[in-house]
């Protein structure tokens, strides 16, 4: 048999196709997602557990919803938290190991010398926190609240709305009466015409605009109020396989968080199973918020700054504070939008 040689045609495509190929593969070798657990050993993470603090369910629902609990080479033990200060007590006092919480949580925990640093972020919440008057209310724009009644929880997102809104208005927290409650009490408050204006989230919003409230404003002038946080303890950080399991646990959030983004009706059905909070009143709150892991660099720092400086003028807290020196961003090179 005669063996004849590839024309030139032939060959081109050969080559082109292997190059194209190589190219490829090179491409989904960058765009791997790094292992937090690589080389650690399977035995020392099949008895080892990480403690998590949820607040409402909402850290286990988004995991589990998106699948990210599943087939986990370590333990997850979940400890349950109503709100974020008592969970950066916990997590100082190495109760649990990591935890999520909102942007104004960390800047008390700062000022109060807590042992625990904050290790990732995620945005797009700012629309999620509000400033609700009664829907028969007079007050048109935020300077008509002076010298009137606003309820906020101490140290939360709605307090830092309340006074970058003020601030912008030119009005201060002396300008008006504060009255510091939970959401619970000041929701049972606001519904009974005790208070003029109340600065909350979700779904504290929805609930009250259900029921007749009217948003004056809410937090999109200001992006860092869409800020949210992972931390984790000193204590966790400072052992080698801890610092694996935050590292891995980061990654199977910001997965988890990119699939809601992505699947917001399934979500949406799973979060209220898990909240029991009616449908509806989930899919309004899902949809003024379009969350993202973002990497903990200088851009959220300067947000994160705007908080600590409002909060420290306010004499809230009691001495300023770099939040830069909190950040631990050994965890950004682990994120999917980082490769």
């Amino acid at each position: 048999m005669m063996h004849t040689k590839p024309s030139l045609t032939k060959r081109l495509h050969t080559l082109l196709f292997s190059a194209l190929a190589s190219h490829l593969l090179l491409a989904g070798q960058v765009q791997a997602e790094p292992s937090a657990l690589a080389g650690q050993s399977p035995a020392a993470l099949a008895e080892a557990q990480l403690k998590v603090g949820d607040q409402s369910g909402l850290t286990r629902a988004l995991l589990s919803a998106a699948g990210e609990d599943r087939a986990l080479p370590y333990h997850l033990a979940w400890r349950p938290f109503v709100a974020g200060p008592p969970l950066l007590e916990a997590l100082n006092a190495g109760a649990i190991d990591v935890g999520v919480v909102g942007n104004a949580p960390p800047v008390f925990a700062q000022a109060g010398h807590a042992q625990v640093r904050i290790v990732a972020a995620a945005e797009g919440a700012q629309n999620n926190n509000a400033l609700l008057v009664p829907g028969d209310s007079t007050v048109q724009r935020v300077a008509d609240l002076k010298g009137k009644r606003i309820a906020v929880a101490k140290g939360t997102s709605g307090h830092y709305l309340l006074l970058a809104a003020l601030a912008q208005a030119g009005l201060g927290s002396r300008d008006v009466e504060v009255v510091y409650a939970s959401p619970v009490d000041a929701q049972n408050a606001f519904a009974g015409g005790q208070l003029d204006a109340w600065a909350v989230w979700y779904p504290f919003v929805g609930q009250a605009i259900a029921q007749g409230a009217r948003r004056l404003l809410d937090g999109s002038p200001w992006p860092e109020t869409g800020l949210n946080f992972t931390l984790a303890s000193e204590r966790s950080l400072g052992d080698p396989l801890q610092r694996a399991l935050v590292g891995d646990f980061i990654q199977r959030l910001a997965r988890a968080q990119a699939w809601a983004s992505a699947n917001p009706g399934p979500w949406a059905e799973q979060l209220a199973q898990a909240t029991r909070l009616p449908l509806p009143l989930v899919q309004e709150m899902l949809d003024h918020q379009q969350l993202r892991f973002v990497p903990l660099d200088d851009r959220v720092s300067a947000l994160q700054q705007r908080l600590a400086d409002a909060f420290a003028q306010a004499r809230l807290i009691p001495r300023p504070v770099q939040v830069s020196d909190f950040f631990d961003p050994r965890y950004n090179a682990l994120l999917p939008s980082a490769h």
